[in-house]
C-alpha cells in the first residue's frame, strides 16, 4: 500500500529498530522510506542492475516530501532502462563537484608534472595517446571504481590497431597515474599490474642498415649527394660519431672542445640523460673545421640558414632516401653498423655501449661516469675513423684488428 505524508509523520522507530537494520516502509516499485534508531527518516530506492541488487539513498524526509522522492525513484527507473547504473551516476556526480577523485583530473596534474622535464617530442606523443584512448574510456570514472578490466579493455583496443609497443606504454601510463594517485593518497592499490602481459609479444624491427661491406658505395654515394652540403657533412659525422640525430641536429659549437678534442654533451641534449663525452678523430676535427669555416651559425653546428634553425629531424633520412637507400640504411643505422663491425672486431662491449650512450646495460649504466674507458674510447673512436677511410678509398680489407682483451679495466681507464 502506497506511503501517505500522514502515515509518514507518525511512523517512529519500533523495538526491533537497531543502528544496523532500521525499520522499512514501502512505497511500491522499489521506492522504500527507512526509520532510523534515532527517529530520522530516510529514502533509499532499491534496484536491481546488471542482476545485483542495489540501494541508492535518495534524501532525508521530510526535507525530501513524498511526492519529490517518487519523482527522483522514477528518475533512478530511467536510469536503469537506459543502461546507467544510478549509484555510480551519483559518485560521479560527486566527484565532479570537487573533482578529487576523477581520474581525469588526477591524469592531467601528473601530465602536467611531467611536461616540465620530459622531452617535448616524447610528452605530445604520449599525451596525445592519453587523450585519444584512455580519457574516453576511464577519464570521467572515479579513479578507485576503475578495475582492471577497464585498463585492459583500452590496451586491448589498442593492440587491434596493430600498435602492440603503444598498447604496452598506454597500460604502463596508466599504472604510472594510479601511482602517483597513491602517493597522494587518493587510492590504495594499481589495478593497471601485469596487464602488460596480456597482450601479445610485439616483434622488434631493427632500424634499417647496410653492411660494413656496403659501406664504401654508402659512402661514395654521399660524397656524390648534390643536395645541401651540411646534409652531405652531417652524414659523415654521424658516420664517424654515431651519435643520434638530434643530438647531432641540436649540436652546439659550445659543446666542441677543439683543443681537448672531445664532445661534451649535456644531460639535457642526450635520450638517456645522462652527460656523454665523443671523443674526435682527426678527420672529424677537419670536418668540424670546414663547417665552422662555412659561417652558417655561431651556435648551431648543423644550422639551416633559410629557416634560421637547426636542420630538420628528417634532413638526413630524406637524403638517404633520395640517394636510394630507402628501406635498405637508415641515419640511426650509422649506430647498429659501428656497434656490430666493434663488437665482431671484439672491442670492449662496455666501451662500445658507453660510446653509444645505450641504457639498456644495467651493468653498464648503474656504474655509469662520463669520462668512464675514455682512454679506450678514444683509441676505438679514431680506429672507427680508419675503419671508415679505409672505406672510403676501397681498402676496407686494411682494417686494424687490435686484441684489447688482455687490457685490464684499469689500464683502460688510465
Amino acid at each position: 500500500m502506497p506511503l501517505t505524508d500522514t502515515a509518514i509523520k507518525r511512523l517512529k522507530p519500533t523495538d526491533k529498530c537497531t543502528p544496523a537494520r532500521p525499520d522499512k516502509y514501502s512505497d511500491g516499485d522499489g521506492l522504500r522510506l527507512w526509520v532510523r534508531h534515532t527517529g530520522n527518516k530516510v529514502w533509499v530506492s532499491d534496484y536491481k542492475f546488471n542482476g545485483k541488487r542495489q540501494s541508492l539513498t535518495l534524501g532525508k524526509y521530510p526535507i525530501l516530501s513524498l511526492a519529490q522522492a517518487r519523482q527522483k525513484h522514477q528518475h533512478v527507473r530511467q536510469m536503469i532502462a537506459q543502461g546507467t547504473d544510478p549509484k555510480q551516476h551519483k559518485k560521479e556526480q560527486k566527484a565532479k563537484v570537487d573533482g578529487s577523485l576523477l581520474f581525469d583530473n588526477i591524469a592531467q596534474e601528473w601530465y602536467a608534472e611531467r611536461k616540465t622535464y620530459l622531452a617535448k617530442k616524447t610528452y605530445d606523443r604520449n599525451y596525445s595517446a592519453y587523450e585519444r584512448d584512455v580519457k574516453p574510456a576511464i577519464g570521467h570514472m572515479i579513479i578507485t571504481d576503475i578495475a582492471p578490466p577497464d585498463i585492459l579493455a583500452i590496451g586491448k583496443a589498442i593492440e587491434k590497431r596493430g600498435a602492440i609497443e603503444m598498447s604496452k606504454r598506454t597500460i604502463r601510463e596508466v599504472g604510472q597515474i594510479f601511482k602517483h594517485a597513491i602517493r597522494q593518497g587518493l587510492a590504495t592499490h594499481n589495478p593497471a599490474i601485469n596487464l602488460t602481459e596480456a597482450i601479445q609479444p610485439s616483434i622488434t624491427k631493427h632500424h634499417n642498415r647496410i653492411t660494413i661491406r656496403q659501406l664504401p658505395q654508402l659512402l661514395q654515394d654521399i660524397d656524390n649527394y648534390k643536395g645541401h652540403v651540411l646534409v652531405k657533412l652531417g652524414l659523415w659525422f654521424t658516420c664517424y660519431t654515431f651519435l643520434r640525430t638530434n643530438e647531432v641536429r641540436m649540436l652546439e659549437w659550445a659543446d666542441i672542445d677543439f683543443k681537448d678534442k672531445i664532445i661534451r654533451l649535456s644531460a639535457e641534449k642526450m635520450k638517456v640523460k645522462r652527460k656523454h663525452l665523443v671523443p674526435l678523430a682527426p678527420p672529424v676535427i677537419e670536418l668540424l673545421q670546414q663547417i665552422k669555416g662555412l659561417g652558417f651559425s655561431e651556435k648551431y653546428v648543423f644550422y639551416n640558414t633559410s629557416k634560421r634553425q637547426p636542420l630538420s629531424s628528417h634532413a638526413f633520412i630524406n637524403a638517404l632516401y633520395k640517394m636510394g637507400y630507402k628501406g635498405k640504411m637508415t641515419t640511426h643505422g650509422f649506430r647498429g653498423l659501428a656497434s656490430t663491425t666493434l663488437h665482431e672486431l671484439e672491442y670492449m662491449h662496455e666501451a662500445i655501449e658507453l660510446q653509444l650512450a645505450h641504457d639498456k646495460d644495467n651493468k653498464v649504466s648503474k656504474a655509469y661516469d662520463g669520462a668512464m674507458y675514455i682512454k679506450y674510447r678514444t683509441k676505438m673512436m679514431n680506429d672507427w675513423a680508419k675503419i671508415i677511410d679505409n672505406a672510403k678509398l676501397g681498402t676496407l680489407d686494411n682494417v686494424i684488428h687490435v686484441d684489447f682483451k688482455s687490457d685490464t679495466g684499469k689500464s683502460i681507464n688510465q
